[in-house]
C-alpha cells in the first residue's frame, strides 16, 4: 500500500514571520546581545518542555530583574509571532486540495502554540504536529526526527528556514528544502509532484 504523501513544515520563519526583537524591545533591550543569558537559557528549557509556564514566567522576571505581571510577560513573549508569511495559507490550502498532507514540525513553547492557534488562519488549516516542548528536544536533535517518523512516517519533504535544523534530517534520509518564500516553495513542491 502506498503511503499518503506529506510534508513536514516548520512554523517560525516558514508559516509565520518571527520578530524576537519585538519581545525584547518591550523589555527595554536594543539587541539580542543585551538579553540576559539566564533568560535565553530559560527559553530553551521552556521550549524543551523542561519547565512549565509558571516557572518560565518566574524565570523571565528574575532574569530581567523586573516585577512585570504575568499578562505583560505573556503578551511580550507572544509579540514574537508577527504575521503570517505571505502566500503560505494559500499554498497550504492548495497542498490539501492536491492530497498532500502537512505535519507541523517546530521548536516552540506552549504559550506560542496557544497564540498561534488563537490568532492565525494558517493554524486552523494545520491541526497535526510534532513540537519540541512535547518531545523534550529541539532540532537538530535526532529525537525530534525520530518522534515525527514514529507518529507519521518519513515525510516526502521537510521545509525549514534554518540550515542547521535541516542538517538533522540527513541521518534520517529526509528530502529537505530551505524555505525562502511561498513562491519558491511552490516551485519545489511542483518539481517533486507534491502540488
Amino acid at each position: 500500500m502506498k503511503e499518503h504523501p506529506f510534508i513536514a513544515l516548520d512554523i517560525g520563519g516558514v508559516c509565520l514571520e518571527i520578530r524576537p526583537e519585538r519581545c525584547f524591545g518591550l523589555l527595554g533591550y536594543r539587541a539580542i546581545g543585551e538579553v540576559p543569558p539566564a533568560l535565553l537559557a530559560g527559553v530553551e528549557r521552556y521550549e524543551r518542555g523542561r519547565i512549565g509556564e509558571g516557572e518560565f514566567l518566574a524565570l523571565f522576571r528574575s532574569a530581567t530583574g523586573s516585577e512585570l505581571p504575568d499578562d505583560f510577560i505573556r503578551s511580550a513573549w507572544n509579540a514574537i509571532l508577527a504575521a503570517e508569511m505571505p502566500g503560505m495559507a494559500e499554498l497550504v490550502r492548495d497542498l490539501r486540495a492536491a492530497g498532500t498532507g502537512i505535519v507541523l514540525f517546530s521548536d516552540t513553547s506552549p504559550l506560542h502554540m496557544t497564540e498561534f492557534r488563537r490568532r492565525f488562519e494558517i493554524a486552523r488549516l494545520l491541526p497535526d504536529g510534532v513540537y519540541s516542548f512535547v518531545v523534550g528536544a529541539r532540532k537538530p536533535d535526532p529525537a525530534m526526527f525520530a518522534a515525527l517518523e514514529a507518529d507519521y512516517g518519513k515525510p516526502s519533504l521537510y521545509v525549514d528556514d534554518r540550515e542547521f535544523c535541516l542538517s538533522g534530517a540527513t541521518a534520517f534520509d529526509w528530502p529537505v528544502c530551505r524555505f525562502e518564500s511561498a513562491g519558491q516553495l511552490r516551485g519545489v513542491l511542483r518539481e517533486r509532484g507534491l502540488l
